[in-house]
């Protein structure tokens, strides 16, 4: 009797993933549809991300190239303290100014 019980079981859960598969089927192309739009996105999301860790990386080397000219222009800015040198003002350096100025 158990081993009846538990065949009926089993029969009717196949039976309810058979009835739910055979209701998909018309809804089969609409579904098909939302993964294709959605596998195009997926797509769309690697390229930007690629992208972007392709950026960060450029950043990264930037970055160490700027913090390995540091202790280069530190010791410049000694040497010319030091030697009590002046270096004349940069022409964009007013210019700069002049733009902050006006946008503010």
């Amino acid at each position: 009797m158990v081993h009846l019980l538990e065949l009926a079981v089993t029969f009717i859960e196949r039976l309810e993933n058979h009835l739910e598969t055979i209701k998909n089927i018309p809804h089969l192309d609409e579904n098909l549809k939302k993964m294709s739009m959605a596998l195009a996105k997926m797509d769309m999301l690697v390229t930007e991300t690629e992208e972007l860790a392709e950026n960060i990386l450029k950043w990264r080397e930037q970055q160490k190239e700027v913090s390995s000219s540091i202790p280069k222009i530190l010791a410049e800015e000694n040497y010319l303290h030091k030697h009590d040198v002046t270096m004349p003002s940069l022409p964009f350096t007013s210019k700069v100014h002049v733009q902050t100025v006006n946008v503010k």
